[in-house]
């Protein structure tokens, strides 16, 4: 039952911005009607108010549900957008009754109850909120008051309610330096210099506590303590939430926050959740190394002892190494590639359209147009979606359709058009040696994974033979031994992962969303 609750409380934030709406139109139409060109707007005042009172009730409804959630307990900023929201309904529902008006009823409807019992009632009542009678007046001369409440209390509410999902310094972030002394707030230092090169920066104030910020303060942050848990500084990180610390120096396995953001992101436990933005792979490479170091408050990364893994992480995310974030290869090793072509940004809509197919589409690095394109969608991708995917072929840098339901015909679009792509997986697809001759054409790939499809000795020939291959990953498909034994001989330069039949190999029968 709790969690249907918060099922429907989690509603909240699609319905908040209804009343708010209809309020802004009611307040509007209380100022109109004070003028004679807008006299004629009078009988929707009323009405007005009390729909902005119904979608209120709602509003607070979902929201009090919403605030069940464990994440949101001991939370002083949800208490005061609590009363806040609480208040404006109490004020919208008393503006909408005090601008009720009634009509003598000639006729009793039959719809209206009983004639004997409430119509009596119904007489004593109706003079008193009929036009022109002393409700009305009265309301004529004090109508700025409640109206001016109803306001303040909007914007409060929705001040409150931004600071929840965005921080309370969220309005004034930007703002010049004389308005966020007077919220309380220190001068703009300026962004902290960039470092010239990994030996240089400093590995909490240059990587760790900017990459928490960016995909993990909305939540966890001075004002929004999610489960008591604040990055806002490394005093509030390494304080930890409710439960206690969540990093362990000297030991990233030991470390809660580095166990969350590490598993699969269908995984109930992953962090961030409900769908935001993940931290790459060479962030949370930095963070377990960061951890595993001792997490200390400031250290340039040469006093630290770096491992080859938390190198390839720091030159991807700082720069210094192949041209980009997210240079290390899928499979988990460093790729040397050639520096990152320059290309044009790609178009919204179409991005927002293949994301509406069941793609995920992420920019590899801040400075540059280049994407890394994930299908999760639980179903077979379609030819039209490949389709669309191709109006961002020049932008795609990696290409993940793992145990998609690709064909062959799919493959030779993708080979037409993506002159920029590196990394293709293709696993666990029934695509056959005529996708392994157009994957050959694509001469840009550095890593291919055809795991578990149908390709023989000759298209793994093919494929092998790419001119800039430095990782092939090639099992659990019909190839044998020779063949293997012959790539091997022929491309000492590529690290080969083949060998293995499909009997060694158990085809996966269900869907399973890409952990990168």
């Amino acid at each position: 039952m709790i969690q249907f609750i918060w099922f429907l409380g989690r509603f909240h934030v699609l319905m908040v911005h209804l009343p708010l709406g209809i309020l802004t139109l009611a307040v509007a139409l209380e100022v109109l009607v004070r003028f004679k060109p807008f006299k004629f707007l009078e009988g929707a005042v009323g009405p007005t108010w009390v729909a902005g009172a119904l979608s209120a009730i709602g509003t607070v409804v979902l929201g009090l549900m919403h605030a069940t959630e464990a994440s949101f307990q001991d939370m002083p900023a949800v208490d005061a957008h609590r009363v806040a929201g609480t208040s404006l309904c109490i004020a919208t529902c008393v503006v909408a009754v005090l601008r009720l008006r009634m009509h003598p009823a000639t006729v009793w409807p039959v719809w209206a109850g009983s004639e004997k019992t409430v119509r009596p009632l119904y007489r004593l009542v109706q003079p008193i909120f009929a036009r022109d009678g002393l409700l009305d007046r009265a309301y004529a001369k004090l109508w700025v008051a409640p109206v001016l409440v109803v306001v303040a209390l909007m914007f409060v509410t929705g001040h409150l309610g931004g600071n929840l999902t965005h921080g309370e310094t969220y309005l004034v972030e930007y703002a010049p330096n004389p308005v966020r002394q007077l919220a309380g707030l220190p001068p703009i230092a300026g962004p902290r210099p960039k470092p010239k090169d990994v030996a240089s920066a400093d590995i909490y104030l240059d990587v760790v506590g900017p990459a928490l910020q960016q995909r993990c303060a909305n939540c966890h942050n001075d004002s929004k303590k999610s489960g008591g848990f604040s990055v806002a500084s490394y005093d509030t990180l390494m304080k930890g939430g409710k439960d206690g610390p969540v990093i362990s120096p000297g030991s990233a396995d030991k470390s809660d926050l580095f166990h969350r953001v590490s598993l699969s992101p269908d995984d109930m436990n992953f962090m961030p959740k409900d769908g935001k933005t993940p931290l790459t792979k060479s962030q949370v490479a930095a963070i377990g190394w960061w951890i595993s170091q001792g997490a200390p408050k400031s250290a340039p990364v040469s006093s630290l002892r770096l491992t080859a893994g938390a190198s390839s992480a720091l030159q991807s995310l700082i720069g210094g190494g192949a041209g980009g974030e997210e240079q290390a290869d899928n499979g988990g090793g460093a790729a040397s590639e050639a520096p990152l072509p320059t290309v044009a940004a790609a178009d919204k809509a179409q991005i927002d359209k293949v994301v509406a197919e069941g793609f995920i589409v992420r920019k590899v690095a801040k400075a540059s147009n280049l994407v890394d394109v994930d299908y999760v969608a639980r179903k077979p991708v379609t030819e039209a979606a490949i389709a669309d995917l191709a109006k961002l072929g020049p932008q795609v840098l990696r290409l993940n359709l793992r145990h998609a339901g690709v064909t062959d015909a799919m493959v030779k679009t993708i080979a037409a058009g993506f002159p920029n792509l590196r990394h293709l997986r293709l696993e666990a697809n029934d695509i056959t040696d005529g996708a392994a001759k157009d994957i050959a054409g694509v001469k840009t790939l550095t890593y291919v994974n055809l795991v578990n499809t149908k390709v023989t000795d000759a298209g793994f020939a093919q494929v092998s033979a790419l001119p800039r291959l430095q990782r092939l990953y090639f099992w659990g498909a019909p190839v044998t031994p020779a063949a293997v034994d012959k790539v091997k001989a022929a491309r000492k330069d590529v690290i080969l992962y083949a060998g293995l039949t499909a009997k060694d190999v158990p085809v996966e029968t269900k869907t399973m969303t890409p952990a990168n």
